[in-house]
This record gives structure tokens, sequence and C-alpha cells, in this order.
């Protein structure tokens, strides 16, 4: 029964909670798009509001200088 009792508030955790804490507006204000996958040239900045999805942003090109 304990068992009950422990996933019901892992599961009020991860539904109430965590989404509470992500900023609905970072992502674009980092210049990023929620995604479910970044493409090969992306990379992922940050959590977006939706639990699925994925802040990604273009990879800034390195010099080799």
């Amino acid at each position: 029964m304990k068992i009950f009792y422990y996933l019901f508030h892992l599961l009020c955790y991860a539904t109430f909670i965590l989404p509470a804490l992500v900023d609905p507006e970072r992502c674009s204000k980092l210049y990023g798009q929620c995604k479910k996958r970044c493409a090969r040239y992306e990379k992922q900045i940050e959590l977006c509001l939706s639990p699925s999805k994925i802040c990604c942003t273009e990879r800034a090109l390195e010099d080799d200088s």
C-alpha cells in the first residue's frame, strides 16, 4: 500500500510542481523553439512548458582560428 502512496506523490510532483518551475517564455527569450527533438545542427538549451518538448536553438559556429 505504501508503494501507491509514494507513486501518488511522485505523480503529483511531476504534474503540478515541475511545470510551475519552468518559465514558459524563457525559450523564446533565448531565441529558441519548442520541439520534440532537436535537429543535428541545433542544441538543447532548456525545457519547455510541455513535458514532451525541449527548447532547441542553432549552434554557434566556432572559428578554427
